[in-house]
C-alpha cells in the first residue's frame, strides 16, 4: 500500500518537472533564434567591425592626447607654484598622477 501511495505522490511531481522542462526547451529554442537573427544581422553589416575598430583606434588616440595634456598642465601648475614660491614639495592631490 505504501508503494502506490509513492507513486501517487510522485506522478505530480514529474508531471510538473517535465512541465518545467517543456518551458526550459521552448525558452532556449527562443534564445537559439535570436542569436541565429543576431549574428544574421552583424553578417549583412561587414562595415560594423571596421568601424568599431576605427572607434577604438580613435579613442586610445585621444586618450593618450589627453594623458599627455594632463602632464603637461601639471608640469605647468609645479612651475607656476615654484614661481609664486609655494611649497612644491607638499603632498597635494592635483599633483599626484
Amino acid at each position: 500500500m505504501a508503494d502506490s501511495n509513492t507513486k501517487n505522490s510522485e506522478t505530480p511531481k514529474i508531471e510538473e518537472l517535465i512541465g518545467k522542462l517543456k518551458e526550459i526547451h521552448l525558452e532556449l529554442r527562443q534564445n537559439l533564434a535570436n542569436l541565429q537573427q543576431k549574428l544574421g544581422t552583424l553578417d549583412s553589416k561587414p562595415d560594423l567591425l571596421s568601424s568599431l575598430e576605427s572607434l577604438k583606434k580613435d579613442t586610445e588616440s585621444r586618450a593618450s592626447d589627453l594623458e599627455a595634456e594632463v602632464k603637461q598642465l601639471r608640469e605647468e601648475l609645479k612651475s607656476i607654484k615654484e614661481l609664486l614660491g609655494l611649497n612644491v614639495e607638499r603632498s597635494n592631490p592635483v599633483d599626484s598622477p
